[in-house]
């Protein structure tokens, strides 16, 4: 299974939700231009391409391209409408998912007020804090790159008080798949 057809899984089933994250963002850019969307300059749609070329994109616009029309715009609208972060409670926890993390960070600033630039693509520092009252989970910095690859064998998810950097590098050696069980605040590894 490709990842547009990932997609279309996930758009059917309600108790999933996805965070937008950069990848998804380039793929929206991407496909507005070569869509002759007038989002983007043809400037601008060129470098949107290129980026997403470089990150996998061929790849995931091959598959996008074998689906039929109702399954597009069935991919289409569930990009759009990706959040950039989610808010919840859990048992009593407090949680703050979003896909990088928060640039130019501030407790005082409303997570509205944070460009998706900000979410997006943020590369927190290893010993960075964010809210002392909710946790904040967090991807797109591979494990390896908080801990300078110190920590011997396979990757394990990265806590620091309450930020929490679940992505395990599946895509080197010593990576793997990780998730958190909100409910019980275990590692689960694949």
């Amino acid at each position: 299974m490709y990842g547009f057809q990932i997609l279309l899984d996930m758009a059917q089933r309600p108790n999933v939700i996805n965070l937008m994250g950069n990848h998804e963002a380039m793929a929206i850019d991407a496909l507005s231009y070569l869509s002759g969307s007038k989002l983007t300059s043809e400037g601008e749609g060129e470098k949107a391409v290129k980026l997403w070329f470089c990150n996998g994109g061929e790849v995931s616009l091959l598959d996008y391209l074998r689906l039929d029309s109702e399954q597009k715009k069935v991919i289409w609208g569930y990009l759009l409408a990706m959040p950039l972060y989610k808010e919840l409670e859990v048992n009593s926890r407090k949680f703050l998912l979003l896909h990088g993390g928060l640039d130019n960070f501030s407790p005082e600033r409303p997570l509205e007020d944070y460009a998706a630039d900000e979410i997006l693509w943020c590369r927190p520092k290893p010993d960075k804090t964010y809210y002392s009252d909710r946790y904040v989970v967090f991807g797109h910095t591979p494990v390896q790159l908080l801990t300078d690859g110190k920590e011997s064998g396979l990757a394990k998810i990265y806590r620091n008080g309450n930020a929490i950097d679940i992505d395990c590098g599946c895509v080197f050696p010593s990576g793997r798949l990780g998730c958190l069980c909100l409910d019980t605040m275990k590692d689960i590894y694949v």
